[in-house]
């Protein structure tokens, strides 16, 4: 995984679960609308149960999302955590997929400042192994994993079209006399081990509302800003 650097404060909470270490720790994951979304999270959930994980799923939900879908993550296990949708500047940018925009409301996890360290899932994601070590990485930083450009959603970049892979970038050499130096490192927002800070989370929201929003909104907002995440 990759890494950069980032503050981090830490509160105390009785209700969070109690690292070795004193820390408090959880896995987060986003929840938004009235579709069938929240099947997600329940796999994700039992997944985490499954493999045995020490740490509770909390989800990170927006107001639209019903009742009965809330009921259902609790009797799962899962701990609640209601948000406001964030919202950018209207602009004519368009997104790689058109529902990207609400995306940008997964920032105010960094608002969890009752947990010390938590790790971020998308909800179609589903665990097979136990991953509970990736929360005693060194504090400080942001753990990210790098993005892949063979999906459909990076076919307008160049990239994509010449098949360059920074996982694997021996495959195919890109072409620096006719396009210039490789891109930078560049990673998926679906997975990240962070650190809640309010300072960090004031700064984030913040700049979304002066900045042009982004082809990949969040994913591209958290790598694209200079301050210490």
């Amino acid at each position: 995984m990759a890494q950069m650097k980032m503050n981090a404060d830490k509160m105390i909470d009785a209700d969070v679960k109690v690292s070795s270490d004193g820390g408090k720790r959880a896995y987060v994951t986003f929840l938004a609308g009235n579709k069938d979304y929240w099947m997600g999270v329940v796999g994700l959930a039992k997944g985490l149960r499954k493999v045995k994980s020490a740490y509770p799923l909390v989800v990170a939900t927006l107001p639209d999302v019903p009742e009965e879908h809330r009921q259902i993550l609790v009797a799962q296990g899962c701990i609640i955590r209601d948000i406001e949708p964030v919202y950018p500047p209207e602009n004519e940018t368009g997104y790689s997929m058109a529902y990207y925009v609400i995306n940008y409301s997964k920032l105010r996890i960094w608002e969890f400042v009752e947990y010390e360290k938590m790790i971020y899932l998308d909800g179609d994601i589903q665990v097979f192994s136990n991953i509970d070590h990736l929360f005693d990485t060194p504090r400080g930083y942001l753990y990210a994993v790098k993005d892949c450009f063979c999906e459909v959603s990076w076919s307008k970049t160049p990239q994509y079209k010449i098949g360059y892979c920074q996982q694997s970038p021996e495959k195919v050499t890109w072409p620096v006399e006719s396009l210039g130096s490789p891109p930078p490192v560049y990673f998926n927002a679906g997975m990240l081990v962070f650190e809640p800070n309010l300072l960090t989370y004031e700064d984030l929201l913040r700049v979304v509302q002066i900045t042009t929003p982004t082809y990949f909104a969040e994913q591209r907002h958290l790598q694209a800003n200079p301050f210490d995440l």
